[in-house]
């Protein structure tokens, strides 16, 4: 009897494994579909939409999803605060971790900050799990960051939603404590209307004259990367809210503004990364059509100034586009002189 109890539990034991094993690789991988007409790819979500085009079929992949971490890129040389960078959604994750996107964050940074600096990456899954479960994570990381490092206080730029994510982070008081300064660089405080476009029922825009131009934008925009319909874009919608910004922590808005003047976007797209400033441009021209009047037409390809700019000081960058706050060598030496001023020798008045 008693070896039959012990074999029981061994089992039972067996199986609790098992169970926990599968859990955490329930969390690790994700699913994503791919619509296609014949052997044409159409358009890919994360959840099963009501197509708004024609399709043949749907196919269903799995793929690994970032492990939410802190990852070192230079250890601090100097007693000044570390920078941590936060990134933003990254609808092409479903591909590998180190997209791109944040590969050129990185490499911006890499160039343009003093070699003394510390300077660290928060990498989190930015499609499907929740802000407030990243947000956490973050808090602590941070914490670890402080014990190892010895440093207590840091400097965060945060891109796009990770201003967000940051938002909830800083509701942890004990978290305030580690923050020297913020940049919320292109963060839709208030939302985006083209998040809005994103989640919302497509067929419903079959009402309007413009839906073939519509259309012809979601789906190209989609096969090309610039978004994925995911659950975190409810997170960016307009009119969403989020926690506040305590009064206690010291922050800058970093909003772009994309003109109509030729010479700025000729010299925006040479300087930075192609691709990413005609998508950014091309976007803008979008909402002209879809908001022909009112606030939205003034934006950053993604953001509206408005949503930018919402609360507290803020610093705009006209000519510039939502792409350029993690590729543009000058928005981010703007970022290290906010967050290592120069202090100005005092004027030394003479007197005979």
């Amino acid at each position: 009897m008693r070896n039959f109890w012990l074999i029981s539990s061994s089992i039972l034991l067996v199986l609790l494994i098992s169970g926990l094993t599968l859990a955490q690789r329930n969390d690790d991988y994700g699913v994503y579909y791919v619509y296609y007409n014949s052997l044409v790819p159409v358009y890919k979500t994360l959840y099963k939409i009501a197509p708004f085009f024609e399709y043949t079929k749907v196919a269903e992949y799995n793929w690994k999803r970032p492990v939410t971490r802190l990852v070192e890129i230079r250890k601090p040389k100097n007693q000044e605060p570390s920078v941590i960078l936060i990134h933003g959604i990254d609808p092409n994750e479903t591909n590998g971790e180190w997209t791109n996107y944040k590969k050129y964050f990185i490499d911006t940074w890499k160039r343009c900050l003093p070699e003394e600096y510390g300077l660290y990456i928060f990498v989190y899954p930015s499609l499907d799990i929740p802000l407030e479960e990243s947000a956490k994570k973050l808090v602590q990381e941070i914490q670890k960051l402080s014990l190892s490092t010895e440093q207590k206080r840091f400097n965060f730029y945060a891109h796009s939603m990770g201003g967000l994510l940051l938002r909830y982070a800083l509701q942890d008081t004990g978290f305030t404590n580690y923050v020297a300064k913020i940049i919320f660089a292109g963060t839709p405080h208030i939302g985006s209307p083209f998040a809005n476009l994103i989640v919302m029922n497509k067929k419903i825009l079959k009402l309007r004259n413009d839906w073939d131009f519509l259309k012809m934008i979601l789906i190209s925009t989609n096969l090309s990367g610039i978004f994925i319909e995911a659950p975190n874009y409810t997170y960016l919608q307009y009119g969403r809210e989020h926690p506040s910004i305590p009064e206690t922590v010291e922050f800058l808005n970093f909003a772009s503004l994309i003109t109509n003047t030729n010479e700025p976007i000729v010299q925006n797209i040479l300087k930075t990364e192609p691709f990413s400033s005609v998508a950014m441009i091309f976007l803008n021209s979008v909402s002209r059509v879809l908001f022909p009047e009112g606030e939205f037409t003034k934006n950053d390809g993604m953001v509206p100034l408005i949503s930018a700019t919402a609360f507290g000081k803020s610093k705009i960058f006209e000519g510039f586009d939502h792409a350029d706050f993690i590729l543009s060598d000058i928005i981010v030496k703007n970022a290290i002189e906010f967050f290592y001023p120069i202090e100005k020798p005092e004027k030394v008045l003479w007197k005979n």
